[in-house]
């Protein structure tokens, strides 16, 4: 009986002391905001025919990206030119998350890759890694 309460209480202290390390890897700001090392940049794409809209363009070299990405009107391909990624959206389904480590600083081009109709062509946008 003794044992088995000394197991439970190394067991609880190991599961405290895991938390708690993992609490350690993050600061919290003076508006509540928890700010992690490594940031991520986090991008909002809208897709609608013919257009893309980013909530920025601008993003810093050695830090990932995270495009989320969502279709408002039809079926489009997010592709970022000279990668391998692509990944298709829809109009009614949820947001696709994208992440992306630019290798070198420049100008990104974003294309659709799936036909959405006679404008398809001129769905290209770009964003700078500086």
């Amino acid at each position: 009986m003794i044992r088995l309460r000394k197991k439970a209480l190394w067991s609880l202290f190991l599961f405290a002391w895991l938390l708690s390390g993992c609490a350690l890897g993050q600061i919290a700001t003076s508006t509540n905001q928890v700010v992690s090392h490594g940031s991520v940049q986090v991008v909002s794409v809208i897709a609608k025919n013919y257009s893309w809209t980013l909530s920025r363009r601008k993003f810093v070299f050695g830090e990932p990206i995270r495009f989320v990405v969502k279709s408002i009107q039809g079926v489009h391909g997010f592709s970022i030119l000279g990668t391998n990624i692509s990944n298709a959206v829809s109009q009614g389904e949820p947001s696709v998350t994208v992440d992306f480590t630019p290798k070198q600083k420049g100008v990104y081009t974003i294309k659709c890759n799936v036909y959405c109709g006679s404008g398809h062509d001129k769905m290209v946008t770009t964003f700078t890694v500086v």
